[in-house]
């Protein structure tokens, strides 16, 4: 790749970074937030479940909007708008004053991950695609980094300087990327259509999406994580207060871990999907790392002492799914509506977050912080009894015969074999192997036997 892609994905990182930056800055300042301006526990509820329920609804609106206008135009919308609202903060005093800031904050974020995602998958390969995809997402954990540092000065001025000097920010950035400010093209695609009468027809909308067992699959597992990343930014922050305990090196743990974790996810599904299936591989690791940020939450309220290891752990475990199933999102629609699928799945997910917000105020305030410990454990139950079900994690489109078809895209080794008229048994041991990992995780071929039997049997 040139210098001068380098330097592109390096600017819309930096843009992916400040819609991160705005969107948790005022719930890290909230403790301070609260000594100036009196908020109550339901307050806050108030505050994080509309500024969540805005976020989900921006990233649908933006997502499909990235699908049909320039994807450099909505980063920029969103960055200068994230920024105003920012100095539009630091001038607030009184509650309705913070809720119209943050919803305007929460609407304006669905602006800066999904155009991210499609301009970086439209520069480079399929091979390097998991790694860059995996850098992009560090912007949030580096966001969360810089925060804690935040809480040492006055709050207002924060706002007012980091939202002022994005504003000058946008300038260099519609500079750079420019060039790539132009609206995808779906004429052509729909004559190439016409003029192919044979070629498998797609559904493209919401008629297609909503009708999807696959998308509601990610979804809902993708929600546990969602609503994950909201009790570790929040909660968890006012747990660690109440109990006389500061919460600034648990954030710091907490955003290294997550560093640790996006870019470790990213480099492990490049290397083994060159083994093995992508989306048998992406789906193991995402379960997993689902899963384990489950134990490594209820350890911090267990054993709040320790609350920086396991803060460690828990943005490990997060971030790295986060990573993995926002990866997937990116890619299990088709290609023409790839943003719309991918804010779908996230307008789905992001429930969670808003499940965070006032229904967990209501459960703390009559059950205490205990009652995380029990959420956890159900949500474990419900995660690993619906992976079990290994619903595809692309969604298939349909010949006029009625048969199955696959996606321009693939899906990777598995599709290959199935697709192919060549006996299992003739591949070799290594081979073998790899396949019987990738059609149980996507549950294509059964049984397995025929798969396990030696190559040189008759």
């Amino acid at each position: 790749m040139s210098l001068k892609t380098h330097i592109k994905f390096v600017l819309v990182t930096i843009i992916y970074f400040a819609h991160i930056y705005f969107r948790r800055l005022p719930i890290t300042l909230l403790p301070l937030i609260r000594e100036e301006i009196v908020l109550t526990s339901d307050n806050i509820g108030i505050l994080v479940s509309s500024h969540a329920l805005c976020y989900t609804i921006g990233r649908l609106l933006f997502g499909v909007a990235s699908d049909r206008y320039s994807k450099v135009a909505l980063l920029l919308l969103g960055l200068v708008t994230c920024a105003a609202c920012s100095v539009g903060l630091a001038f607030s005093s009184h509650l309705w004053q913070l809720l119209v800031a943050m919803m305007f904050l929460g609407i304006v974020q669905g602006a800066g991950w999904v155009p991210a995602t499609l301009l970086v998958q439209s520069w480079y390969s399929k091979s390097t695609y998991g790694t860059m995809f995996s850098i992009l997402a560090c912007g949030s954990t580096f966001a969360g980094i810089l925060q804690p540092f935040s809480k040492k000065f006055y709050w207002r001025h924060v706002e007012l300087y980091t939202g002022a000097g994005m504003l000058l920010f946008a300038v260099v950035c519609y500079l750079g990327l420019r060039e790539d400010n132009v609206s995808p093209e779906h004429i052509k695609d729909e004559e190439e259509q016409d003029a192919n009468p044979e070629k498998p027809k797609k559904k493209s909308g919401f008629r297609s999406i909503i009708g999807s067992i696959v998308i509601w699959h990610i979804s809902f597992v993708y929600l546990f994580t969602m609503e994950m990343r909201t009790i570790c930014e929040t909660w968890v922050q006012l747990f660690l207060t109440d109990s006389q305990l500061s919460p600034d090196a648990f954030q710091i743990t907490y955003e290294i871990g997550g560093l640790v974790g996006t870019m470790m996810s990213g480099i492990v599904i490049d290397l083994v999907t060159r083994k093995f299936d992508v989306d048998a591989t992406r789906r193991v690791i995402a379960v997993s790392y689902t899963c384990l940020m489950m134990f490594s939450a209820a350890g911090i309220f267990e054993f709040p002492e320790l609350s920086s290891i396991f803060g460690f752990l828990a943005g490990m475990f997060v971030n790295g799914s986060i990573n993995v199933w926002c990866m997937i999102a990116s890619q299990a629609g088709f290609t023409r509506i790839q943003g719309t699928v991918s804010a779908f799945i996230s307008f789905v997910a992001s429930s969670g977050s808003m499940l965070a917000g006032t229904p967990l105020a209501l459960l703390i305030s009559v059950f205490g912080y205990r009652v995380f410990l029990y959420i956890f454990g159900a949500q474990l139950i419900v995660v690993l009894f619906v992976s079990s079900f290994r619903v595809r994690l692309r969604m298939d489109s349909v010949r006029k015969d009625g048969e199955l078809a696959e996606d321009d895209e693939g899906t990777g080794v598995c599709s290959t074999v199935v697709d192919s008229q060549q006996s299992l048994t003739n591949l070799k041991k290594e081979t073998r192997i790899s396949m019987l990992f990738a059609l149980y995780a996507t549950k294509k071929v059964k049984p397995f036997k025929e798969i396990l039997a030696p190559a040189n049997k008759v």
